[in-house]
């Protein structure tokens, strides 16, 4: 499955690990971690599976074994689809 971002948004980083994101197309703001902004930034350029959204994170140095890395990942995107900030395409 392919992700993608709904809107682009603006970030404020508050400097302990998490990021305040405005979304401008719903109005909300969310303090999401900053692997998950990140995340958000590589989805505003384009779309990506699963697997290549494993794959940004490993370049970005979130490392893990296998499982955990899948269960972050997994709980990463419910949590960006829960705040309609990404969906599957």
């Amino acid at each position: 499955m392919k992700w993608r971002a709904c809107s682009q948004g603006k970030t404020y980083d508050t400097g302990d690990g998490f990021i305040v994101y405005f979304d401008p197309a719903s109005g909300n703001t969310h303090l999401i971690s900053d692997v998950a902004a990140y995340l958000l930034a590589e989805l505003t350029i384009g779309p990506l599976s699963t697997e290549q959204i494993q794959v940004c994170l490993a370049a970005k140095g979130v490392s893990a074994s296998a499982a955990d890395e899948t269960n972050h990942i997994s709980a990463m995107i419910q949590e960006l689809q829960s705040f309609d900030l990404i969906e599957p395409i």
